[in-house]
């Protein structure tokens, strides 16, 4: 009887310790810029598409590692993306959406107003700052007040600001 115990106690005790070698929880990228803060980009134009503003972001060092789908709809738009990143000891979240200029539904318009008007869309009761660049959408959210990740957040929508892809067709 003593034996069956202990055996039970091992099989626990090997199921608990192979539980706990699952490793820490999924960990974020890190951006590092370079150390004489040169970022080198091609020179080679972008197709004027989310996947080109998203090669030309990352490029820029603007964003790190994969992108995730976002429910792009909620807010009017025809597609979108997060990532999220860790920068400067900070977690980084950048949000690109693309919108169809032409066809805007009520949702997507009164987005694109309100971000124009006063650089912020309500997302659940919530004012989420926002820029824009044509049919493009930007958010950008570190809660760090750190001199670094202030300028870096500049840097961002500055080279945000210049993605211009050129027209395929």
């Amino acid at each position: 009887m003593m034996k069956k115990i202990c055996g039970l106690l091992l099989a626990v005790l090997a199921l608990l310790s192979l539980a706990g070698c699952g490793g820490p929880g999924q960990s974020l990228p890190s951006l590092t810029l370079p150390e004489d803060g040169e970022i080198m980009m091609t020179k080679i134009g972008r197709p004027d598409t989310l996947e080109g503003l998203c090669e030309y972001m990352a490029e820029g060092l603007a964003v790190a590692g994969d992108s995730v789908e976002m429910s792009y709809q909620v807010i009017g738009a025809v597609a979108g993306v997060r990532y999220r990143f860790t920068f400067h000891g900070s977690t980084v979240q950048v949000e690109l959406y693309e919108f169809d200029l032409d066809s805007l539904d009520e949702t997507g318009k009164a987005c694109l107003d309100s971000v124009q008007e006063k650089g912020s869309f309500t997302m659940l009761d919530k004012e989420v700052p926002a820029v824009l660049n044509g049919k493009y959408l930007m958010v950008y959210t570190d809660s760090s007040k750190d001199e670094k990740n202030t300028a870096q957040r500049e840097r961002v929508e500055n080279l945000f600001q210049d993605f211009a892809g050129f027209k395929q067709g």
